[in-house]
């Protein structure tokens, strides 16, 4: 009996022992001193990953003591992939959970209203930890990979922030940004009545306009009654920026009479309407400029050189207004 109670006595007092080691060591701090970004490789396990943390100084623990720690304490389920952000004091046993709670780290990227198809591409290529499948598409292969349509890309997009985590593709991005355009499309389409545009696309088309035409959101609604005007009278609309658009990479940023006069899809000055697509990815205030312009029948409007624009009824005081703000007479 007393040989009984000794071995009772010596087992409670190892259970007892080894709980208060295991909770010194559910204690144990990962080793960084600063905000860190540890990767999470896919179909990486306790061991693999232990490994990992020591052989990167991030863990003081040798590979059995976290495998025991994970399998003691940490609850059940695999560890997610990903790319993980942990700060200084986080211990051994709250990353392995942060692991199973699959909260990644997510970075952003921001699109400005006004920006082209080729500049979103652009950021997107050098975006850290995005993965790039578009690079080799045709424009008409992406328009399709995105809007399940043939129809140019170009305006359907909707300039915000947008969140990915490392892995992400470029496209998801982008598939992100053109629902959410369709999104405000659709809202804005339903609930204003409008006649002067046929259709959201034409909508997106001069609302692109009205975005490269000026930064100034109170000339927005000025500039959009202006178009709006012309159109209604069968003017052409003789944009600066849809010809720009048209030159791409060939326009070195000096706009010259010749290009005024060379015809081609996006040039307003020699073809009636709206060009055949938008000419950049337009935003909120621009679609709002267009659906509820200012009221009035200017039908000119001229840059004043401080990025707000002077608007004139008639050809005489445009040309008046032209050689007040740009030839200096």
């Amino acid at each position: 009996m007393r040989k009984a109670a000794w071995a009772i006595t010596l087992l409670a007092i190892s259970i007892a022992l080894s709980f208060f080691w295991l909770e010194r060591l559910s204690k144990q701090s990962l080793s960084i001193n600063e905000s860190t970004l540890i990767m999470v490789e896919s179909g990486s396990n306790i061991t693999r990953l232990g490994q990992q943390l020591i052989n990167a100084g991030q863990s003081k623990l040798p590979l059995w003591q976290l495998r025991l720690l994970d399998r003691a304490l940490s609850s059940d389920g695999p560890i997610r992939a990903g790319e993980y952000r942990v700060q200084p004091g986080t211990t051994v046993l709250a990353f392995f959970e942060q692991l199973r709670s699959g909260q990644a780290y997510s970075r952003k990227l921001t699109f400005p209203e006004g920006w082209t198809l080729a500049q979103w591409l652009t950021q997107l290529q050098t975006a850290e930890g995005l993965s790039t499948v578009t690079t080799k598409m045709t424009e008409t292969e992406l328009a399709i990979a995105v809007t399940g349509t043939a129809r140019p890309l170009e305006g359907w997009l909707y300039p915000e922030t947008y969140h990915y985590i490392r892995g992400d593709t470029d496209l998801k991005v982008l598939k992100q940004a053109h629902q959410a355009m369709r999104k405000q499309l659709d809202r804005l389409w339903k609930t204003h009545s409008f006649q002067d545009l046929q259709n959201p696309t034409e909508l997106l088309t001069l609302a692109s306009i009205v975005e490269r035409e000026s930064g100034r959101n109170e000339d927005r609604y000025k500039i959009a009654r202006v178009f709006l005007n012309r159109l209604q009278k069968g003017m052409r609309l003789q944009s600066d920026p849809t010809i720009i658009y048209g030159l791409g990479s060939a326009f070195d940023g000096d706009l010259k009479r010749h290009h005024l006069t060379t015809d081609g899809p996006f040039n307003t000055y020699t073809r009636a309407g709206l060009p055949p697509s938008p000419i950049c990815n337009p935003g909120a205030s621009a679609l709002a400029a267009v659906l509820t312009p200012a009221e009035g029948d200017w039908l000119y409007f001229v840059g004043r050189g401080d990025g707000s624009s002077q608007f004139s009824l008639d050809l005489a005081a445009h040309n008046r207004a032209v050689n007040q703000y740009q030839r200096g007479k």
